[in-house]
């Protein structure tokens, strides 16, 4: 009787250790959901919002890159202090200033154009219309797109073509 009375014991003691662990691992680890919280005052964004989560800026900034075949250095800028890293804020880059122009063209295009068509009752945000969409992995469409070379040159003669100036510019230099 003393060895099924230490046995149960036993078994109990054990059944009661599983049960407790088996509880603990189903309890809310708020770690989980650190990184949808905003948590950072991010520096310089203008286009995209300020109360984005690390994981959506990433991904936005991932899809970005693939969409273009470029690396984060295409937009964002040395820093001055470490040449090794980049400065994600500043704005020393002709690049990133096209960058916040396409996204703020895809939003509105997205807002105006595709979002009146969806039923009731209408998501926050429709994305029909991405990067990859025209860029196709290269930083220059206009090699997909079908006579885009012609209305690139006669669309707008004012345009902002410090980027184009500054290509023709390091061409000339390479002749010398």
């Amino acid at each position: 009787m003393k060895i099924k009375r230490k046995l149960f014991t036993l078994i109990s003691a054990i059944g009661f250790v599983i049960l407790t662990l088996g509880l603990y691992a189903f309890t809310a680890d708020s770690k989980v959901y650190e990184s949808y919280a905003p948590k950072h005052s991010w520096k310089n964004l203008k286009v995209l919002p300020q109360d984005i989560s690390k994981d959506s800026l990433n991904y936005l900034m991932k899809n970005y890159s693939l969409s273009l075949g470029v690396n984060c250095n295409h937009c964002h800028a040395l820093r001055k202090d470490d040449a090794s890293k980049l400065d994600f804020a500043s704005d020393d880059k002709i690049e990133k200033e096209i960058a916040r122009v396409m996204i703020e063209m895809t939003n509105n295009l997205n807002e105006t154009v595709f979002k009146p068509h969806y039923p009731d009752p209408k998501p926050n945000q429709v994305e029909v219309i991405n990067c990859v969409m025209c860029h196709r992995g290269t930083v220059n469409p206009e090699k997909h797109l079908s006579q885009m070379k012609d209305m690139y040159k006669t669309y707008d003669p004012n345009r902002d073509n410090r980027k184009e100036k500054a290509q023709e510019e390091m061409k000339k230099e390479k002749k010398k």
